[in-house]
């Protein structure tokens, strides 16, 4: 009998250029030590029967389905047809477990470590004896999570996760820069509060889209990877007021982005400085972007007042988790008191090494 297939993808976490991606520009975001698991076993039919352990729920995917419409976020069926134009198809049925850690539409990108996760085990299963570099695997992840469903969402989430590791990520090519940075103490707090991620990368990706067309309708030239912060202050006026804030965020995260990525280039990185960005980017994201509800701020004040350093919000935002930076000696007061406060969870995390590289 043949042994099963094994396959994992680790949670995402974005430092700096949240609500950046979508916009071209880049990212500094990590995998972190939480994970969607898989388990493939071959079967005699032609089919792929897929069991979601913690969901309680199962699917079944024939070998020969027709290229029907995709139902909503199908992301099962639309990595096989992605990979099917690549000429990468299944013969083999498997009976597939999939089980893991990372919260799910929390933040962290459980629906991005699942697409990774379940195009490497398709690999394993169509093409053993073949190998795929990271960013094959991450290119073809992003078009059956995003492109497959003309979502709004940008590269950063299935780049991170295939990539693994503290990365920056230019989100025009693809291309990357590792990172390294010794974190005192990171915490996730899952706090509970439903988020619509769709609903809220939509709306800030239009506004700050539509701002940025109406910008070069009167400075052809301008280029927004090469903007500061002065460039707000001579392209504001061009604007509405209600596209005003996402400007405001799309250039100044832009910049923070750029401070935070010459700190931690730095050979003696200071993790205060690191908080310091991560506290102004948080800052922008829920007043400009206003995607930080008032009781995920209350916790985040919550979470100063027992030793953080440096926080913000994860993932599109609207609810869902947000990130600590703190010290190893008030990790567990600070996780004690949040979970004392109501949220959902908290949990110190490391980010990992890169992954299938």
């Amino acid at each position: 009998m043949a042994s099963p297939l094994f396959e994992k993808a680790a949670a995402r976490i974005c430092f700096f250029g949240d609500h950046q991606d979508y916009l071209g520009l880049p990212v500094i975001a990590a995998t972190i030590n939480r994970y969607i698991h898989m388990e493939a076993t071959p079967i005699d039919e032609p089919i792929l029967h897929i069991d979601l352990l913690d969901e309680g729920k199962s699917e079944k995917i024939t070998l020969q389905e027709s290229d029907k419409p995709l139902s909503a976020r199908d992301y099962f069926r639309s990595a096989i047809r992605v990979l099917a134009r690549e000429g990468i198809e299944l013969t083999q049925g498997y009976s597939v477990k999939i089980w893991g850690d990372i919260p799910i539409q929390a933040g962290l990108s459980s629906s991005s470590a699942l697409v990774v996760a379940w195009i490497r085990l398709l690999l394993k299963m169509a093409v053993p004896q073949r190998q795929f570099s990271p960013k094959k695997i991450a290119h073809w992840s992003y078009t059956a999570e995003v492109l497959e469903f003309n979502e709004p969402g940008g590269l950063m989430d299935q780049y991170t996760i295939a990539l693994g590791g503290l990365l920056y990520i230019d989100t025009r090519s693809g291309n990357y820069q590792r990172l390294e940075a010794v974190w005192d103490s990171l915490v996730v707090v899952d706090s509970g509060i439903e988020k619509d991620t769709l609903h809220m990368l939509a709306i800030a990706k239009s506004s700050a889209l539509e701002a940025l067309a109406l910008v070069k309708e009167k400075q052809p030239g301008f280029q927004l990877e090469k903007a500061t912060p002065a460039d707000y202050e001579q392209t504001v006026n061009e604007l509405p007021k209600q596209l005003q804030p996402y400007w405001y965020a799309a250039l100044h995260n832009h910049h923070i982005t750029q401070k935070a990525l010459a700190e931690l280039k730095s050979p003696t990185t200071d993790l205060s400085r690191i908080a310091h960005w991560m506290n102004a980017h948080q800052r922008i994201l829920q007043n400009d972007i206003k995607n930080t509800p008032k009781a995920m701020i209350d916790l985040m004040q919550l979470a100063l007042e027992q030793g953080a350093k440096g926080m913000k919000i994860v993932g599109s935002g609207g609810g869902g988790c947000f990130v600590v930076l703190t010290t190893k000696d008030k990790e567990q007061q600070l996780i004690n008191a949040l979970k004392k406060a109501g949220v959902k969870d908290a949990f110190p995390v490391n980010i990992t090494s890169p992954s299938h590289a």
